[in-house]
């Protein structure tokens, strides 16, 4: 029997922090050192750059996790040589499948592997068909989508941004500026003095959406490459509703094949009065609030 692999590409800013947290918990998959792996991208992009940012992030383990603020845990399956020797060139997938395999080997007791990198949502099709292809004789493998009130969620994905800018240190800094290039100084003004309001019109206005705002389009693509019976897509707003826990946990357990229960719910900052949850430091992504005003405005072009 195949062991079960479950790739979750996002949706970034739709609770998937809490959610991996919630799987974490219910020994269902571990994702190791880092929650988000970012191999794929890395062997995507093939930059030296973005390449010395991996090996970097992976071999000094002292430097403060974004997400709790403190230093990662060494979690079972951390070796700095085994890193060191996966993340050096040449990248491939199958040196991506040997690693989920030694994944397997060092969380024995959780049922699957995991990769809930949310940069994944990003990549070509024709990328995502290769991995699929790649995958298919040694993992079964499963997808997760989250998506969330797209005009809630993109306010939040440039609240985000602030939130790294400000508040991520020197080295998670360095791989934005990797990646937002060439921004706009009026852009830039406004993440640097956090006038969330004022950044949100600007984009909006500009039509200046990431690819994690189409929805329909991220979650055919990955039907195409992975397969329609294999992707589920989970909605943030229910998901954390107790009214829905029934419905979503009996679809979540039986698309996984594995029970998952409301008591092992990791609690969502988006979706809780708490703004200070452990581990949820990625969350603090509201430097003004989403007023009504502001609502109504997103609507007229998301």
């Amino acid at each position: 029997m195949k062991t079960k692999f479950l790739l979750n590409p996002g949706t970034g800013w739709c609770g998937t922090t809490p959610f991996y947290y919630t799987l974490r918990d219910a020994k269902f998959c571990h994702a190791g050192y880092k929650k988000e792996f970012h191999y794929l991208q890395m062997m995507h992009i093939n930059q030296d750059g973005f390449t010395d940012w991996m090996i970097n992030r992976y071999t000094h383990p002292k430097r403060p996790d974004f997400r709790t603020g403190e230093p990662p845990e060494i979690t079972a399956e951390y070796d700095k040589d085994h890193y060191q020797a996966l993340l050096e060139p040449e990248h491939s997938f199958d040196k991506y499948i040997s690693h989920m395999k030694y994944m397997k080997d060092k969380f024995p007791e959780y049922e699957a592997v995991c990769d809930f990198s949310n940069h994944n949502i990003a990549l070509p099709e024709e990328f995502l068909t290769a991995h699929a292809k790649a995958l298919a004789p040694h993992f079964d493998v499963r997808v997760t989508i989250l998506v969330a009130d797209p005009i809630f969620r993109y306010y939040h994905e440039l609240g985000g941004v602030i939130n790294q800018y400000h508040h991520s240190g020197k080295h998670k800094r360095k791989k934005m500026n990797m990646i937002q290039t060439n921004e706009d100084m009026l852009y830039q003004h406004y993440v640097r003095t956090k006038q969330q309001h004022k950044l949100f019109r600007w984009c909006c206005e500009r039509s200046r959406f990431s690819t994690n705002c189409y929805y329909e389009d991220n979650i055919a693509k990955f039907r195409r490459s992975y397969g329609n019976k294999n992707v589920l897509v989970v909605e943030m707003e229910k998901f954390w509703n107790s009214s829905y826990h029934n419905e979503s946990f009996d679809r979540l357990s039986q698309f996984l094949d594995y029970e998952i229960k409301p008591e092992h719910l990791y609690p969502n900052q988006y979706m809780s009065e708490d703004k200070n949850i452990e581990g949820l430091r990625d969350q603090n992504t509201e430097f003004e609030p989403l007023t009504e005003e502001i609502y109504e405005f997103g609507k007229r072009y998301l």
